[in-house]
C-alpha cells in the first residue's frame, strides 16, 4: 500500500547508508536510496561492475551476474532501510526486528554493466510480524520477486492464544505405544 501523500525523504548515498546498516561496509550491497516514503515504501540501487566482488566470485570466467542469493541479500537491506528510516522518537533506540524468512522468485539474471534498482513496500503488519514485497529490475526488465517476513517483536502481545493441551507429548505417545502408566 502505498501512499503518494506520504513525504518523501532525501536521498541517500553510500556514506550514508554505511552508518545506518548494522552491516560491515564491504558487505553492504545498496549504493544508494533513490526514494523513500516511510514507512510504505523505498527504491535502492547499485550499479553492477565487472570488477565487483560479489560478480567474479560468482563464476570466474563464467557468466558475469549476481547471484541469486545476493539479489535477495539486496532486497532485505533494502527492507531493513526502509524500517530503520522509518522509525519515530518514541521507538527510541531500538533497532527493527531482523526479516527472518522469504521466499523469492527468480526471473532474469542481473548482468555486468546494468543497474540493479530495488521497490520495497511495506505490504503488512500484523501481531509484531512485518511483511514486505519487493521488485528487482534492471533496465526495466523484473530479474526477481522478494517477500520478506520480519522476526516477531517479542514485546508485541500477541493475540492468538492456543488452549492448553490436556494431554503432554509424551503421555500422547505413552498412549499411541501402549505404554503402562501413561494413564
Amino acid at each position: 500500500m502505498r501512499d503518494t501523500d506520504a513525504p518523501s525523504l532525501p536521498p541517500l548515498r553510500r556514506a550514508e547508508i554505511e552508518r545506518l546498516l548494522p552491516i560491515a561496509p564491504e558487505w553492504i550491497l545498496v549504493e544508494r536510496v533513490v526514494e523513500c516514503r516511510p514507512p510504505d515504501y523505498i527504491r535502492t540501487c547499485r550499479r553492477i561492475e565487472a570488477g565487483d566482488a560479489f560478480v567474479a566470485a560468482h563464476l570466474p570466467g563464467g557468466a558475469q551476474s549476481l547471484r541469486e542469493s545476493l539479489l535477495i541479500e539486496f532486497a532485505q537491506q533494502s527492507a531493513y532501510l526502509l524500517a530503520l528510516l522509518s522509525r519515530t522518537e518514541h521507538d527510541g533506540a531500538s533497532q527493527p526486528r531482523p526479516l527472518a524468512r522469504c521466499s523469492a522468485q527468480f526471473l532474469a539474471p542481473a548482468c555486468v554493466g546494468e543497474l540493479l534498482v530495488a521497490e520495497v513496500m511495506l505490504d503488512d503488519t500484523a501481531d509484531g510480524v512485518v511483511l514486505h514485497d519487493a521488485t528487482l529490475s534492471c533496465d526495466e526488465r523484473i530479474v526477481c520477486r522478494v517477500r520478506m517476513f520480519a522476526a516477531p517483536d517479542p514485546s508485541v502481545k500477541h493475540r492468538v492464544k492456543f488452549p492448553a493441551s490436556r494431554v503432554t507429548a509424551w503421555e500422547g505417545r505413552a498412549r499411541r505405544r501402549d505404554i503402562p502408566g501413561a494413564d
